[in-house]
């Protein structure tokens, strides 16, 4: 952005005052429980950390919640908790896939095209198949995700989860290592 030096102190900080208005309220989103106790729910009773990751910690199989929370609506957040009928996100589409051989792969499609698929277990592993080799490859279209969060946890387990999930990628990073960047040689 260029400089104004023809602008007055008050100009600059009229315009300065209009932009902040385009850019919207910061107002801070109440929060509907305890991010801490949220926070021990999602890696602990809720196990959420089996398939989702939040700051690198946590699953592969479903997608990254650092950031899902960030600005996100309580409501919205607590919905995507308890909603009993999800559908999965692109990239995290569950599949069984037969081989000609009876071998069953059972995972998220990662990677397709017309001649081959990439199957990633629960373990971890990668499984590339070759669509010539498989006897049948079944889809679901329904999110692995839990529907029963509302019976397994308490009201305020679930408030604590969603204060968590939309604190979580505001939170300040740890400290990296004392030594610094020459640390590591």
């Amino acid at each position: 952005m260029p400089a104004f030096p023809s602008l007055a102190p008050s100009q600059v900080a009229a315009v300065v005052a209009y932009v902040r208005v385009l850019q919207g309220t910061l107002a801070t989103a109440k929060l509907p429980g305890d991010p801490e106790r949220g926070k021990e729910v999602f890696f602990g009773k809720g196990e959420c950390a089996t398939c989702h990751t939040i700051s690198g910690k946590g699953g592969f199989l479903g997608p990254d919640l650092s950031a899902y929370g960030a600005g996100t609506p309580a409501k919205t957040v607590l919905d995507a908790i308890l909603r009993p009928t999800r559908t999965a996100p692109p990239g995290y589409r569950s599949a069984v896939a037969t081989t000609s051989d009876g071998v069953r792969f059972e995972g998220i499609v990662r990677n397709e095209d017309n001649f081959s698929v990439q199957i990633q277990t629960s373990d971890g592993s990668f499984h590339f198949l070759q669509k010539s080799d498989v006897q049948k490859l079944e889809y679901s279209n329904q999110s692995t995700m839990p529907t029963d969060y509302g019976a397994r946890l308490s009201h305020n387990e679930i408030n604590d989860l969603a204060s968590y999930l939309m604190t979580a990628g505001s939170a300040p990073k740890e400290a990296r290592s004392k030594g610094g960047a020459g640390a590591h040689r």
